[in-house]
């Protein structure tokens, strides 16, 4: 019910940092998601909290539910914990969008006069609903397996981080991509900022929205494969490889398979002269010496291949006619081969 009570898993702490800006870099630098760690720029950020304000000043006290506000009984508002940080977009019981408001329980006002009415994008839905799984069952089901809510919060809030770097700061290829996340969306690259990188937690709740659509944006284009998540988690956002299960046969032996089709073409080379010949070409194809071609030769008459159908040299294994014309019988005859096509 409070943030207290979601440490350590929507944030590392709420003491004081060990070390100035290692909040930060734990949380947020500690993993990757889209762009890799060599292609992601460093930077520091002092006195940082995962999600909470840093500057409260001139911000909405609360974002609240329009569905719940008109249904509410006894003059008493319930603010749930889920829409009161920045990690959510609409509200989990009616899933309308979240609009500022001032005030709590039974004085509250809107920041703004007219309602947030625009309708809430699929990608956005599936996101807050990860974030509401994780909130209340402390794990979330994920394309490739189920995740902690630790590691949930710790991977949007990293991707994030890297839809903030300024263009001129990335290479190409995941320029390219965080260019597409925001045209994608809908809004200006890094929420209409220049210059700097500024951090999430810094933002009005009009930027803060802005960033939490370009991250449910970037997740559905990694898991469609219209973009490549080459950090450390993005494999998280894609569907497990299809492995075929083992049909229970033994594996196939190559090499059982080689010697049955030398046995068939040695049996054909037994009865066939065309077939011997082209046998002992394949045999020979790299022999060099007249000693090694009658070695060769010697053992395919070992092994009965009739010496008749084999020619007796080299040179007239590769004369230019071999294979068409006949060769020779122990008779001094000639074997004339029917021309096979």
């Amino acid at each position: 019910m409070t943030v207290a009570g979601w440490v350590p898993w929507l944030l590392d702490s709420l003491d004081p940092e060990p070390m100035p800006g290692s909040a930060f870099d734990t949380y947020v630098r500690q993993e990757s998601v889209i762009i890799t760690f060599k292609e992601r720029p460093h930077r520091e950020v002092m006195n940082w909290r995962a999600w909470l304000p840093l500057n409260s000043n001139n911000r909405p006290v609360s974002r609240v539910c329009p569905a719940c506000a008109e249904s509410t009984t006894g003059g008493a508002l319930t603010l749930p914990l889920i829409v009161q940080l920045p990690i959510t977009l609409t509200c989990p019981h009616h899933g309308c969008r979240l609009d500022a408001a001032f005030g709590s329980f039974a004085f509250f006002g809107w920041e703004h006069s007219k309602t947030n009415n625009r309708p809430v994008p699929r990608q956005v839905a599936i996101q807050d609903a990860r974030t509401e799984e994780a909130l209340r069952t402390g794990t979330v089901a994920l394309p490739r397996r189920t995740v902690h809510v630790g590691v949930w919060f710790r991977l949007l809030r990293t991707i994030i981080e890297e839809i903030s770097i300024p263009f001129s700061k990335l290479r190409v290829r995941p320029r390219r991509s965080i260019e597409l996340i925001w045209r994608t969306a809908g809004h200006p690259a890094r929420a209409g900022i220049i210059g700097a990188a500024r951090t999430y937690e810094t933002l009005p709740w009009p930027q803060q929205e802005m960033y939490l659509e370009a991250a449910a944006t970037a997740i559905h284009l990694i898991e469609t494969g219209e973009i490549e998540a080459r950090g450390t988690l993005g494999h998280l956002l894609t569907p497990e490889p299809d492995r075929p299960a083992p049909d229970g046969l033994p594996p196939r032996d190559i090499w059982d398979e080689a010697r049955e089709a030398m046995s068939e073409a040695l049996a054909l080379a037994q009865q066939d002269p065309l077939a011997a010949e082209r046998m002992l070409a394949v045999l020979t194809s790299l022999t060099r010496t007249e000693k090694t071609f009658q070695s060769i030769r010697g053992d395919l008459i070992g092994l009965d291949v009739p010496e008749a159908f084999l020619p007796q040299t080299l040179a007239a294994m590769r004369a230019p006619d071999a294979g068409t014309r006949g060769v020779s019988h122990n008779n001094g005859d000639r074997y004339r081969s029917q021309d096979i096509e």
